[in-house]
């Protein structure tokens, strides 16, 4: 995809703690957090804790999507939903 830099928020901090931490062993996600290493040392990435709170508008695309059978939409404009939210932020 050409990505030069990425930065991403999660409201999971023991997920971030996984990712950032040193190698995980004896864990069934262990390959899976390996892998997500391995990516990440490929290009410009930052991962940022963010509260919940702070979150909503990706909360909100994420619901979207699981209610939609299109596999991937393009939005020329804020959807009506989430609006407020991104005011909010």
């Amino acid at each position: 995809m050409s990505i030069d830099e990425l930065i991403c928020y999660s409201d999971s901090l023991h997920c971030i703690n996984l990712i950032k931490g040193l190698q995980v062993k004896y864990r069934i996600q262990a390959v899976l957090i390996q892998d997500i290493k391995d990516l990440i040392s490929q290009i410009n990435v930052s991962i940022y804790h963010t509260l919940r709170e702070g979150n909503q508008c990706a909360d909100f695309f994420a619901k979207l999507r699981v209610s939609s059978d299109v596999d991937f939409v393009t939005h020329t404009s804020p959807p009506e939903g989430v609006r407020n939210l991104l005011k909010n932020d």
